[in-house]
């Protein structure tokens, strides 16, 4: 009976007991945890929603739901190998308590990450693809108009430099102090 019930459960991921509730499984993804280089395991966990007491349907499991309801009335615990157990609350409620999963099963992967500079991989731009020696060799190349640029910097700061030394040898240090206010 129990085994059927887990079997499709596992399966489906879900499994609707009439009269009792609705059992779900929900897949936690794995988390990555960069500080201490970690990769924590993907977490399952099980969730019960009781059913409303005007809610009464059928489905592949409505006599053992109602076997189940009897257990509960009489011995107040149900188990499900593998899922969890059923329990009556002093209010009559049904109460849940799933199975924790195995700790080993959950520990998490060291993670390092691995940075090969020079190895060739893709990379997106904006919206064109290119790798990253291709990006290298376009940010490490001289931009002509800068390097003319420059040219004419120096050579009109030599002109400069070469007028001021002719002046300087024909009139001297003294022509600038002689000069009229």
């Amino acid at each position: 009976m129990h085994t059927i019930i887990a079997s499709s459960f596992f399966q489906k991921k879900s499994c609707v007991l009439p009269g009792i509730g609705k059992l779900s499984l929900i897949t936690h993804t794995a988390e990555t945890d960069f500080p201490n280089k970690q990769i924590k395991a993907p977490v399952q966990e099980i969730v019960f929603t009781p059913v409303q007491a005007e809610e009464t349907f059928f489905n592949e499991f409505s006599a053992i739901s109602e076997l189940m309801k009897k257990k509960l009335e009489l011995e107040g615990l149900v188990e499900l190998t593998g899922i969890g157990n059923f329990t009556k609350s002093i209010d009559g409620d049904i109460v849940f308590t799933p199975v924790l999963p195995d700790d080993d099963l959950q520990q998490p992967v060291t993670a390092i990450r691995v940075i090969r500079e020079r190895s060739e991989h893709a990379m997106l731009v904006g919206d064109k693809e290119t790798t990253n020696t291709l990006m290298t060799e376009l940010l490490n190349e001289e931009n002509p108009a800068t390097s003319k640029w420059r040219l004419w910097a120096i050579i009109l700061g030599a002109a400069g430099l070469l007028l001021l030394a002719v002046y300087l040898a024909q009139h001297g240090f003294n022509a600038f102090s002689n000069a009229a206010p």
